[in-house]
């Protein structure tokens, strides 16, 4: 009983640190996969689809407009907003294989994209305005693919391309 005693600042210490740990590990990735499937995903009709306040129109798709880094090529793939008064930026835009399970980031940080050509991803603009997306893939990645781009309304709009 006296070591329990002696060691009590250090357990109760223990103690905090193991709640502190559980809290973070609760609050950074069992929350976000709770959340994230509240989101209902909007399959585009036509080549368009509503997402964060505003529709988006698919557009040209193009293979290597763009250079890439050794080993892959680009995919560029434009889109006309309409904007609107309630226009929301968007979240990640990303692009899956149809059948498979490989998944890409658009690679504006890897790619330089004129910023004339369009916006990288939605934006809050009462105007119409153009979206440019730019994903570096690997040789083997032929399509079709699946865009989604999610919006701060919960709502993913998805579309299927076929380079």
């Amino acid at each position: 009983m006296s070591w329990v005693r002696t060691q009590r600042v250090a357990l109760i210490a223990l103690l905090c640190s193991a709640l502190a740990t559980a809290g973070v590990y609760l609050w950074l990735d069992v929350l976000p996969v709770a959340e994230a499937g509240d989101e209902t995903i909007v399959t585009a009709s036509d080549g368009a689809a509503a997402v964060a306040g505003q529709e988006l129109v698919l557009g040209e798709v193009r293979w290597n407009e763009f250079p890439a880094p050794a080993g892959s090529r680009s995919l560029s793939i434009r889109m006309r907003s309409s904007g609107g008064p309630d226009a929301a930026i968007c979240g990640t835009v990303t692009l899956s294989e149809q059948h498979g399970e490989r998944t890409w980031l658009d690679a504006d940080d890897l790619i330089d994209i004129p910023s004339e050509d369009g916006e990288p991803y939605c934006i809050s603009e009462s105007a119409p305005y153009d979206i440019v997306s730019v994903f570096a893939l690997p040789a083997d990645a032929d399509g079709p693919f699946y865009l989604d781009i999610a919006g701060e309304d919960h709502r993913v709009a998805r579309f299927l391309i076929e380079p």
